[in-house]
């Protein structure tokens, strides 16, 4: 018998009908019937039994809720034409949704304490929360009346979430007309990385022609997304979405100037980069967008499931071995959904179940290096969840930059150990593959960064059609990328392939990845300084993720974020990586 390759969530639950998931969905309606008494009583309480018996009700419905919205989101992300799964996911939604007033009631008395910083330490479990508890003291000014919160609450699953889910649906099911045959958009995307450029651009015209029946529904609601998103902001008293962003990331405005100047400053040498490269594969006026992740030369990399799962544990087992023994349970234990299907979302992510001490990853795996990378790259994500799993359930969030922390450095070490592994050209493929997804992280990115900067000066004077969105990602495509594209071929619908414009309580998840592509580089630097007595410091700083702002995480590596010199050392090494690439592929071509 074959080996499964889809995901197990029986860890979770074994179904709709499961007696555990019936008895939580019962139990998270009686928790709903109950919370208003549950307050009111709590009310005429003493300051101590507030701070105390408070924290614990939002412990109890943070933890209902999570577990059962992440096993219905999780359903409803391999098979989105189950009628099961979307009614399951609305109704989860729904009955949570209906607890955000409790829970925003339940914070306000315990905010309201008279002289609570002092409190904290006189209670355990209060003093095990300080830190978010001082978060929410100084966020206070941007809360808005209960009332408010639950409109908010009321409209979320018909509005913001209803956009996003119609996304996941338009996506999920496209097809693209491909050789003869229609195929699912996202395996026709995917194929962005065959080893044949006949291929990449045939699947990239096919790509485009998908868009088109569903670029004018899909610009209704990622205008609508960001019109909501903008005006919440407003109404929180930010002055825009990015200055939340920035708070809710724990990040300095400091430290994203810090960053974005000194990618600006950079951007000419990226740019360099890619017209050698365009040369060296016989294009005068720039890469072709579907050449973006072309190397030089034929690659013959043709990873099966088996092997990219063996290939990862042995050389995650000589860096970490906390980080091998996890990869062999998610192997064991089936967390990982590899195929593409109908139904199916497209991309990759990870999420941390922290209550069962496990993760789940779906990817869309066609065999090449690049899923292999976004494997090891989602299961860093998973090493992370594992790093905080043993803090309290109100403690398990870390902020957006610092998400990116682990996953990254994952990408670090397998393409240092493929690089290693390979004889001399297939090493020059595998630099080839890094500095193409380092071109993403650092050019892409920032492309998406300025064009959703633009979407939300737009959005505050009407609606966004399709032409006009795709005006937009050309015009930021260009102001990052510039002459080492080819203005002929730019992918003017990038604003629909990435998923992150279209999830309904984050704005600006652009440059997070900026952040940890830059921030583990700099952490895997140290790896390779410092070598095993380097991880303790490294799990260290994971650990600490969810409980301090991004500077001071970093500070526990001696790392200053506020400052550009970090950045540059980063962005020189890319630089100084990407000029010996192409010395070397000069001496190949001789």
């Amino acid at each position: 018998m074959s080996k499964s390759t889809h995901w197990s969530l029986d860890a979770l639950y074994t179904g709709y009908q499961d007696p555990h998931f019936q008895n939580d969905v019962q139990a998270l309606k009686e928790l709903s019937s109950s919370l208003l008494s549950f307050c009111e009583d709590l009310q005429k309480e003493k300051e101590e039994c507030i701070l105390h018996d408070g924290l614990k009700k939002l412990e109890e419905i943070q933890d209902l809720c999570y577990r059962l919205k992440m096993y219905t989101q999780l359903m409803l992300s391999v098979d989105a034409n189950n009628t099961d799964n979307i009614a399951w996911s609305n109704n989860i939604l729904s009955l949570c949704s209906s607890l955000n007033l409790y829970q925003s009631k339940l914070w306000s008395m315990i905010l309201n304490i008279e002289n609570l910083e002092e409190k904290l330490q006189d209670d355990e479990l209060a003093k095990s929360y300080s830190f978010i508890i001082k978060e929410k003291l100084s966020k206070r000014s941007h809360a808005l009346s209960d009332e408010q919160e639950q409109i908010l609450s009321m409209v979320y699953p018909t509005s913001l979430k209803a956009f996003s889910d119609m996304y996941y649906t338009l996506t999920g099911n496209a097809k693209a007309f491909y050789n003869g045959q229609w195929l699912p958009l996202t395996q026709v995307k995917n194929m962005c990385h065959d080893t044949s450029s006949k291929v990449r651009k045939e699947a990239y015209e096919a790509e485009q022609k998908a868009y088109e029946s569903i670029a004018q529904p899909l610009s209704f609601a990622i205008s609508a997304i960001k019109q909501q998103q903008y005006k919440e902001s407003r109404l929180r008293g930010y002055k825009d979405p990015l200055e939340k962003m920035l708070i809710d990331s724990r990040m300095s405005e400091k430290t994203l100037q810090a960053m974005t100047e000194s990618i600006e400053e950079y951007l000419p040498l990226f740019r360099d980069y890619l017209k050698t490269k365009a040369k060296l594969l016989g294009y005068e006026n720039g890469l072709p967008w579907y050449e973006i992740y072309a190397t030089l030369g034929d690659c013959d990399f043709n990873f099966s499931i088996d092997d990219c799962e063996n290939y990862l544990l042995k050389h995650f087992k000589n860096v970490s071995e906390n980080l091998y023994r996890m990869t062999k349970q998610a192997i064991d234990e089936h967390w990982i959904d590899y195929p593409t299907r109908p139904g199916k979302q497209p991309g990759a992510f990870c999420e941390n179940l922290g209550w069962i001490r496990q993760s789940r990853i779906i990817t869309n795996y066609n065999n090449t290096l690049s899923d292999i990378v976004t494997v090891a790259h989602e299961l860093g994500h998973a090493f992370h969840g594992m790093m905080i799993e043993d803090q309290p359930v109100l403690n398990r969030d870390y902020c957006m930059p610092l998400a990116e922390t682990a996953s990254t450095f994952n990408e670090n070490l397998i393409y240092n150990a493929l690089a290693k592994d390979m004889d001399e050209k297939n090493r020059l493929l595998v630099i080839d593959s890094q500095l193409s997804a380092l071109c993403q992280n650092i050019l892409d990115i920032y492309a998406r960064f300025q064009f959703e900067k633009s979407v939300f000066e737009h959005v505050q004077h009407g609606f966004l059609n399709a032409d006009q969105l795709c005006d937009l990602m050309k015009k930021a495509l260009l102001k990052s990328f510039g002459d080492g594209l080819d203005p002929n071929w730019i992918h003017t619908y990038r604003w629909i392939t990435k998923v992150h414009y279209y999830i309904p309580d984050i704005a600006y998840y652009n440059f997070p990845y900026t952040f940890g592509a830059l921030f583990s580089r700099g952490l895997y630097a140290k790896y390779q300084k410092e070598g095993q007595a380097f991880i303790p410091k490294y799990e260290a700083l994971l650990k600490a993720t969810t409980t301090n702002t991004v500077e001071d995480v970093a500070a526990i590596a001696d790392i200053d974020l506020s400052e550009p010199d970090f950045w540059k050392q980063s962005l020189q090494s890319i630089v100084d990586q990407m000029h010996e690439f192409l010395e070397l592929s000069q001496g190949e071509k001789a």
